[in-house]
């Protein structure tokens, strides 16, 4: 009896050590899976940090064992695009998030100098899809290197009811050019003593939105600077200044003056990109009172148009170990789905510029404009903007030639000494003649 109590005694350690031995396995098995999951770090700006946490909501509700833990950071744009250009220049890619999202304007500048920091997003997604004029500036010897997202289309906002107190209709607002602009400008300012425009010419806004809408930019496709003999630059600076000398402008000197100038109605028209929307409808006393159409014309060349763009962005995705699920959770998310879009577009007005996401967009009403659709507006004008090819160099172009137009519409310069001093700072600024 002591000896068969002794063995089952034995039998029962060694059952307990097995049984012991397995949990640890298992232990050591589910340690080691949990050891495996990687970290995917997004870095955005402003409402484009919304959109990637969205992006991530959508993606952990449909994959909820990827595997991947996501990490978005929102940050300042400017703080951003600092952090980002010094990781490329020192060669950091440890300090680089695995997706980012910034500017057209900056594209160039990361491909053509560390473009082998970046993935190619060539064979991800179908480029044909998109509005052309986002897509020149998405790729660099045949290879995509972004995938385009949203555009920054050129619209002009107006106040419906100072229109209607000049005894005018939302109609008369529809493809005018700069000249009939003025025209209804004076009426606005009779009838209502309110200036017509807001504008800053040191910001370069208004004039971005008008070069573009000319078919035209500081520099051509191959770089060459494109000022000399150029008679949409001509046609534009003549335009700005016209304005002044009209005297329905209210004159801003920075981007903070242009909120105080919406908020206190100083005047009734703001010509911008379409991500002045939600700024502009974040002023509820206002509702009901804004409209949007398309940006007045340049007259003088039938190349001339309404429809523009000012900024927008793309993402980006850097060469690393998360390339390859880096690149399909971004064209997966920002590339082709719907209910992010959906998202976008009705909660901050950020359209797709995928022509497959617009045509499946429902969108929700919005009081804030009345009974105007912009969303669908906005789209509609995105298939209309000439396509222009940034490259290099553009804000450093806009900082120069901002301040160089003010000086020239306060009677500094005349308008040839304008072209030829930008032209001069063209030469300096992109090395060429």
């Amino acid at each position: 009896m002591r000896l068969s109590i002794v063995k089952m005694t034995r039998l029962h350690q060694w059952a307990i050590i097995v049984i012991v031995t397995i949990v640890a396995l298992f232990g050591m098995s589910s340690s080691s899976t949990a050891s495996e999951t990687k970290d995917i770090t997004i870095w955005a700006y402003d409402n484009w940090a919304k959109a990637a946490e969205k992006a991530v909501e959508i993606y952990q509700n449909n994959n909820p064992n990827s595997g991947y833990i996501f990490h978005v950071v929102a940050m300042g744009q400017d703080d951003m695009v600092q952090k980002v250009k010094v990781a490329l220049s020192t060669g950091a890619v440890d300090a680089l998030p695995d997706i980012f999202y910034d500017e057209d304007y900056n594209y160039a500048e990361y491909i053509l100098y560390y473009g082998d920091m970046f993935h190619d997003l060539t064979p991800y997604f179908d480029l044909k899809k998109y509005n052309p004029f986002k897509t020149v500036n998405v790729t660099t010897d045949g290879a995509t290197y972004a995938i385009p997202y949203d555009a920054g289309t050129g619209v002009m906002f107006y106040r419906t009811d100072l229109i209607q107190a000049a005894g005018l209709t939302d109609e008369d607002m529809d493809s005018l050019t700069w000249e009939q602009f003025i025209e209804i400008g004076k009426k606005v300012k009779q009838a209502t003593g309110v200036d017509m425009i807001i504008m800053c010419p040191g910001g370069d806004m208004e004039g971005r939105i008008i070069y573009q809408s000319a078919g035209t930019w500081f520099f051509d496709a191959n770089g060459q600077e494109n000022i000399k003999n150029n008679q949409a630059f001509s046609d534009a600076f003549a335009t700005m200044k016209s304005l002044y000398q009209a005297g329905i402008v209210w004159d801003v000197p920075g981007w903070d003056d242009y909120f105080a100038a919406i908020a206190n109605g100083k005047a009734a028209a703001l010509v911008g990109g379409s991500w002045w929307a939600p700024i502009i409808s974040s002023y509820p006393e206002q509702s009901g009172l804004w409209r949007i159409t398309q940006v007045p014309r340049l007259t003088g060349s039938d190349v001339y148009t309404n429809y523009s763009n000012l900024s927008g962005g793309n993402w980006f995705v850097i060469e690393n170990e998360n390339s390859e699920f880096a690149s399909q959770f971004a064209v997966e998310m920002f590339a082709n789905n719907q209910e992010l879009a959906d998202f976008m577009a009705n909660e901050y007005y950020i359209v797709p510029t995928n022509r497959d996401l617009v045509a499946g967009l429902t969108v929700l009403p919005h009081p804030f404009w009345g009974s105007q659709d912009i969303i669908t507006t906005l789209c509609q004008y995105n298939e209309n903007v000439p396509s222009v090819v940034y490259g290099l160099n553009a804000y450093e172009m806009t900082y120069t030639v901002g301040p160089l137009v003010g000086e020239y519409i306060s009677g500094k310069y005349t308008l040839d000494e304008l072209l030829t001093k930008i032209y001069e700072a063209a030469i300096m600024i992109g090395g060429n003649s």
